[in-house]
């Protein structure tokens, strides 16, 4: 597992932009290796909540757009 934290600048891309680099990024990272993306669209408040509960992946940190806009992932294991 790589420690190395993958971070995408999402900012100021709209649906489907943010989650197609999120998909990505997945796909390069190692099983347990995190990746954290920065979004304003308010479309990813849904989609990456959701693609992560669907694809099994921890979703450790959702922003509240007032102060964060950063989503945390963590890809699953093996």
């Amino acid at each position: 597992m790589s420690s190395e934290i993958i971070h995408i600048n999402g900012l100021n891309l709209f649906c489907p932009e943010p989650l197609t680099l999120l998909r990505n990024a997945v796909r390069k990272a190692s099983p347990g290796q995190i990746i954290e993306i920065d979004s304003n669209d308010p479309v990813s408040l849904r989609d990456i909540p959701a693609y992560c509960n669907f694809m099994q992946h921890k979703l450790l940190n959702v922003p509240d757009y007032k102060t964060s806009f950063t989503f945390r992932i963590q890809k699953k294991e093996s």
